[in-house]
Order: structure tokens, then sequence, then C-alpha cells
């Protein structure tokens, strides 16, 4: 182990010395158990002063960019070994990022430098620009190579042709916030904070082909391409929508932590996970059942990606310098049942909702009159403890 941390150091180390950076990067690896697997591991790499803002993942190269909007790079690391190899200069402020994996074209969102980068991913070096006002959220569909940005400070949706970098046609849609595409279908769907709803776009017609009603404040959105499933993370109702994809209607809510930012999903296991960012988790949700199964305990993780081919999830912590690396769900392996030893109030704490914890045997769930808190009491006192206005089911 400290022959690996030396070797890392002196390669961060030899990136400094090459590239002339001006802050401190620093490896720390940290290793932790998560709450639902016995022998998975999480490492957290800090980056220092620097403040991460988005992370984002190129399956086919296996590296990971994490934008660091107060320098104004964007660094590369190695998907197998989580060290920096590599960074690269985007503006001031860049957040928001989009990987277009046929190409290996990415693309940085400078928000408060109203543009848009367009990077050549095998040389780390800006090709073009693209003036938008605040861009923020990035997707991009690799079969028809058009890249969408959502500016919550134009109230648009931009689509921009890949081939030729130019902006073909804007959509309006009130503060636009989180935007995913399903590759199998080719639909775009955006977030819109303010008036909690999501807004469907064709990408082939460039349309938009529907608006559904989610809950309060959606902000981040992910689509499974193998089930046509849409997941929507509503900040303010603790709680993610699933929308069915083929008739764009709500057919689901799932309960998880307080005020869930971001949800990716591995199609390859059907697991989507959900940054809660004041519960400080994860929560798992199995989504052939649509139940919260896990939660895993991060300190205030916002933005979030995966790759399904490595099962490695990576999530950055709000205004600080760290980003973890963890070990994804695999179905099948030994889990810990969470309610085993686990009072309501700890269960609670790793993330689970209030109306999601469960009792030991002989034990049922209750909310107490007072304060709305969840216990766990005997079968057998529970219509005394009605009687008595304690609590109730």
């Amino acid at each position: 182990m400290n022959k690996i941390l030396t070797l890392c150091i002196l390669g961060i180390l030899s990136i400094t010395m090459l590239y002339g950076i001006d802050k401190n990067y620093s490896l720390d690896l940290k290793f932790y158990q998560n709450a639902y697997a016995l022998d998975d591991t999480m490492d957290s790499i800090s980056f220092g002063e620097l403040n991460t803002g988005t992370v984002a993942v190129n399956q086919q190269t296996n590296l990971v960019y994490v934008t660091n909007f107060r320098n104004g790079t964007v660094s590369v690391i190695d998907g197998d070994s989580n060290d920096m190899i590599d960074f690269f200069k985007a503006g001031k402020t860049p957040f928001g990022l989009g990987i277009n994996e046929k190409t290996n074209m990415i693309y940085v969102g400078a928000e408060y430098n109203n543009t848009l980068y367009v990077i050549n991913g095998f040389t780390n070096t800006i090709e073009d620009s693209i003036e938008i006002k605040e861009p923020y959220d990035i997707a991009v569909d690799p079969n028809t190579n058009m890249v969408y940005v959502t500016s919550d400070g134009s109230k648009s949706v931009y689509a921009i042709d890949g081939n030729t970098n130019k902006i073909v046609k804007t959509f309006e849609v009130s503060d636009p916030c989180g935007i995913a595409v399903n590759t199998e279908t080719d639909m775009i769907y955006v977030t819109s904070e303010s008036t909690n709803k999501v807004h469907v776009i064709d990408s082939k017609k460039n349309e938009i082909v529907g608006i559904i009603d989610v809950s309060e404040s959606p902000r981040g959105v992910i689509a499974n391409p193998t089930t046509n499933m849409i997941y929507v993370t509503n900040q303010k109702a603790n709680t993610v929508s699933i929308i069915d994809g083929s008739t764009n209607s709500v057919i689901d809510s799932i309960d998880v932590g307080d005020n869930p930012k971001r949800v990716v999903v591995n199609p390859e296991s059907n697991i989507i996970y959900v940054t809660n960012q004041d519960s400080n988790s994860l929560s798992v949700i199995n989504g052939s059942t649509n139940s919260v199964i896990g939660s895993i305990p991060v300190n205030s993780p916002f933005e979030m990606a995966i790759n399904s081919d490595s099962n490695k999830i990576y999530t950055t912590f709000y205004g600080t310098g760290e980003l973890t690396v963890i070990q994804g769900y695999v179905p099948g392996k030994q889990e810990i049942t969470l309610s085993d030893n686990l009072p309501p109030i700890k269960q609670m704490k790793l993330g689970i909702s209030s109306k999601e914890v469960t009792c030991d045997a002989g034990k049922e769930l209750m909310f107490k009159n007072s304060d709305g808190a969840a216990a766990c009491v005997k079968s057998e006192t529970v219509e005394k403890l009605i009687a008595r206005n304690w609590g109730y089911r």
C-alpha cells in the first residue's frame, strides 16, 4: 500500500513539474466499508484547494473527467488506477461536462464565462468554443451527434450539431437544470426546477414531444436504455419519480434521502444510485422492484457519474476538492440487512427515509405524533399507543 501511494504521489508531482500547476494536487486514498456489501471499498481522491464541479466518464477509454471551477481546469483520471494522469484548461469556472464516446469529444460548460468548450479527447486540447449564456448541464446523443446544453440564465436548452459545432435550435424551458439522453430511443429529458416538469425532446426531429408533471424541484435525470425507464430526483420532495419512456407518464415514486441531487443507473444490473446531499448518503435502488435496497454513507454528495463496465461510481463533494470512487452494488453478493441491530434513527442517518425504515420480526413501524419520528414497537403494543395518542402507523 505504501509503495502504491508513493508511486501515485510521484506521478502527480511529475505532472506538476511538467505543466507548471500552481496548485498543490494530492492523492489521498481512504478505504471504507459500504453499508450494503461486506467487502467493497471506496477511494477518496483529493485535489487540494480546488473546488470540484461535475464528473463524467468515457467508458470507451475508461477515463474520468472532473471540472475544477476554481482554477479553470479539468482533471483527467485513470479509471483503473484512480490516478490523475493529465489536466487541461477550460476557460473560467468550468462546471458541466458531456462526452461523445463515439467521437471522443469532450464538452465543457464554463458557466460564468458564457462559453461551451469543445475538447479533443485524444489530445486534451480545445478545438472550438461556442458562445452560450451560462451553460450548465450537458447531454450528448452519440447516434445523432447532437449536443444539448441547459442554460438557466437564458431559460433555454440549446441543440448543437456536433459535426459543425453550431447551434441549430433553441428550446424555451423555464429554469432548465438536469438533462439526459436515452441512446436507444434518441429522446432527451430536461428537468425544469421551477415548474416541476420534465420536457421531452426528440433528438432526430429536434422537437419537444412531451411535457411531464413530476414532483417538487426536479433536478437530476437519467434514462435506462435497457428498460426505457427515466428517473428524476425531486429535491424538495425527497423522492425519485419514475417515468415510463414509452408513454411519458409517471408510474411510481420512491422515497430517498434529504435533498436528492443527481441520479445514475447501471443498465447491466438495473441498479440506480441517488446522491442525497443533506443526508450524506447515496440511496441504492433496485430498478426491478422500484425499492431502496441499501444506502452508502458519503459526505455531502452532489454530482455523480457511473462506469457501468467497471461498475464504479464517482461522486463529487459539494464545495470541496474531493472525488469519491465507489465500487457499485453487485446483485447476489452478501448483503447487510439494514434493520439488523440498527434502530430507526441510525437507518435514517444512512439515508433511508422514515417511510422505508424496516423493523425486526415482531415489531411494527410507527411514527410519533409529537415530531413524526419513526419508531419500531412491539406488535402487541401498537393499538395501545394509538389509543393513547402517542403515535400512528
